[in-house]
C-alpha cells in the first residue's frame, strides 16, 4: 500500500509542478541564478503533508509513512523547479532560514561542503506538528540550453509530536524543458527511488 501511495504523490507532484514550471518559462531568458539553499528552505515549509500525517489514526500507519514521503517528494520538487541556470552556493557555513507568513513553521538551511559535491544541512520545524531533519546532496545538475536536470538525495528523519518517526532515504532526480510551451503531456518530471521505514514497523521503498 505505502508503494502505491508513493508512486502516486510522484505523479501529482509532477503534474502540479509542471504547470508552475511554464509560468516561469516565459521568464527563463531574464532569470536571475537562485540561490539553492534558499529555495530549499521555502520548500520545506510546504508541511501539509506533515499535518496530515499527525492526524493519522492508530492502526493506519501505513498511510503516515506515505504523506511524510509525499512531503520529501514535494521538497524535492520545490527546490528545483523553475531553476533557469547552475543554482547559486553559498560559502561553507552560511545558513538560510525561512518562515511562513503566521510563524507557524521555521526552516533553516547550512552549506556544508562543496567538493566533492555540495552538501547541506536543514531543519524544519512546524508547531504542533513535528520536526523534519536531515541532510542533502547535489550530485549532478546538468543545464543544456533550456533542458535542466538535477539529482539531489536527501536522507531525512521526521519527527511528529505523536511519538510517530519516520526515516527517508531518496535518491531523486528533478528534470524539465524550461522553455517549452503549452502542449499535451508533461513537460517535468520527478522519478527516483525512496528507501521508508518508521517506528511502527512499516517499510517500503
Amino acid at each position: 500500500m505505502v508503494n502505491v501511495v508513493v508512486r502516486r504523490a510522484l505523479g501529482v507532484v509532477a503534474l502540479a509542478g509542471g504547470a508552475a514550471l511554464l509560468n516561469a518559462s516565459a521568464r527563463y531568458a531574464t532569470s536571475k541564478r537562485m540561490d539553492a539553499s534558499q529555495k530549499l528552505a521555502d520548500a520545506l515549509l510546504q508541511w501539509d503533508r506533515l499535518k496530515e500525517a499527525s492526524e493519522v489514526e492508530d492502526g493506519e500507519s501505513e498511510a503516515a509513512l506515505a504523506a511524510c514521503s509525499a512531503y520529501l517528494i514535494n521538497v524535492a520538487y520545490q527546490a528545483a523547479y523553475g531553476m533557469a541556470g547552475p543554482p547559486t552556493i553559498d560559502a561553507i557555513g552560511v545558513e538560510k532560514t525561512a518562515t511562513t507568513g503566521e510563524g507557524e513553521a521555521t526552516s533553516s538551511v547550512i552549506t556544508t561542503a562543496h567538493e566533492p559535491e555540495t552538501r547541506w544541512q536543514f531543519e524544519m520545524e512546524a508547531k504542533g506538528t513535528g520536526r523534519v531533519s536531515g541532510s542533502r546532496r547535489l550530485t549532478s545538475a546538468r543545464f543544456t540550453g533550456h533542458k535542466v536536470s538535477m539529482r539531489t538525495p536527501d536522507t531525512v528523519s521526521i519527527r511528529l509530536e505523536n511519538g510517530y518517526v519516520a526515516s527517508i532515504e531518496s535518491d531523486l532526480e528533478f528534470s524539465g524543458n524550461l522553455l517549452s510551451a503549452p502542449i499535451v503531456g508533461r513537460t517535468t518530471a520527478v522519478f527516483g527511488t525512496a528507501s521508508l521505514s518508521d517506528n511502527r514497523g512499516n517499510v517500503g521503498l
